[in-house]
């Protein structure tokens, strides 16, 4: 009798896991064969700060004016050098160790180190300045794409660069297949909204300019640039 029923328990064991193996085959069966597609994510975006420099008007202008005050100083040395370098052909007309020749001599030497200590504090100043301005406009950059971002619910914002690839330059191969960011949808980036609106007060401090028809910016990165009017705001 007890094993009759150890019999018909274990018949019953088989026949629920018997079952069960039916039912998730049936599952495995009935599993869509198209890949799911994740929920599209809006609350990330993407900018080409790279690009964004290279065309924005305020910036382009005070490099070209800081360029400009660059070339007079190179033309300003190169018309010392040439004054120091008639000053030297001086001293063969007088014989060494003659007052004319020393004072001449001292001259030339002072006049020599006057001029090496004004070319290097130039080029710091320049550099200087040159290092400040592309700080002033990546932050205006930034600060731009923090409006944006909290305006529109945006979290994270990643830098990316458009520019287009050549397959003939070993850098640009390199540059295209260590890039972070493999594919983006064109709503997702911010560069020509936040170009447009930086140009926008650069052109005119007192035109409000309307954020909500954004033309299409002029590629000069290697890749069209096209807005979504309304998108943003």
């Amino acid at each position: 009798m007890l094993k009759r029923h150890w019999l018909w328990l274990g018949a019953g064991l088989v026949l629920v896991s018997g079952t069960l193996v039916y039912q998730l085959a049936a599952q495995q069966v009935a599993a869509p064969t198209t890949p799911v597609r994740p929920s599209a994510v809006r609350n990330i975006a993407v900018v080409d700060i790279e690009y964004i420099f290279k065309n924005h008007l305020r910036f382009k202008q005070e490099m070209s004016a800081l360029r400009s005050e660059a070339a007079a100083v190179e033309q300003w040395a190169q018309r010392e050098q040439e004054s120091l370098k008639a000053l030297a052909e001086q001293l063969k007309d007088h014989q060494p160790g003659s007052s004319t020749y020393n004072q001449i001599d001292d001259t030339l030497v002072k006049r020599q180190k006057d001029f090496e200590a004004e070319v290097i504090k130039k080029r710091k100043e320049f550099l200087l300045r040159e290092a400040k301005l592309h700080y002033a406009t990546y932050q205006e950059i930034v600060n731009e794409i923090q409006y944006l971002a909290a305006a529109n619910g945006i979290v994270m914002v990643l830098r990316f660069n458009g520019q287009e690839v050549d397959p003939n330059s070993p850098d640009d191969v390199l540059r295209y297949i260590n890039q972070l960011i493999v594919y983006k949808a064109p709503e997702l980036d911010l560069t020509p909204i936040v170009l447009q609106r930086l140009n926008a007060r650069a052109q005119s401090a007192t035109t409000s300019a309307s954020t909500n028809s954004l033309p299409v910016v002029p590629s000069q990165g290697g890749y069209p640039r096209t807005t979504t009017p309304g998108t943003l705001r």
